[in-house]
């Protein structure tokens, strides 16, 4: 098992992890765009900076990947950095992976010089909670409706 950054990845690697990340969230934004996710994951997450894209890979497998950012939910720009796009497949839940991979960008960040990290979700308040995750306060949503924000001082 081993993490990379976006930028680490074969070319299969990247483009089963676009697959693999699209067809989950299209489900949930009808309006996604493929070519859009293609550009973000092969052309704005592949930095030593932010924003950037980190994957845990076994195999040349994607066990799941994570991305680090900037700009996330529009009505809240002074809100950054952002944990971004967390996706362990579903095979690999429950293993301790979402945390290996949000220690090593937690860590990448620090080493940036930020000391703060959020996170909003609707769907695994939960999860950030056992990972040391404070609730902050609900957000409104890019395409709508609302969602929790975390924060974490790393």
């Amino acid at each position: 098992m081993k993490i990379k950054k976006f930028n680490e990845l074969t070319e299969s690697e990247l483009n089963l992890l676009i697959d693999t990340h699209f067809n989950h969230w299209v489900k949930f934004n009808p309006k996604m765009k493929k070519e859009d996710t293609i550009y973000k994951f092969k052309t704005l997450y592949t930095k030593d900076t932010l924003p950037f894209g980190v994957a845990l890979v076994d195999n040349n497998q994607i066990v799941g990947f994570c991305v680090f950012k900037i700009e996330n939910l529009k009505k809240y720009p002074e809100i950054y950095p952002w944990l971004s796009d967390v996706m362990i497949l579903p095979q690999f839940r429950g293993k301790g992976y979402g945390k290996k991979l949000l220690e090593y960008g937690q860590k990448t960040l620090k080493d940036l010089g930020y000391t703060t990290i959020y996170v909003w979700t609707d769907q695994a308040p939960d999860f950030y909670k056992k990972l040391g995750f404070t609730y902050k306060q609900q957000v409104e949503k890019n395409e709508g409706g609302f969602g929790e924000l975390f924060y974490k001082n790393i």
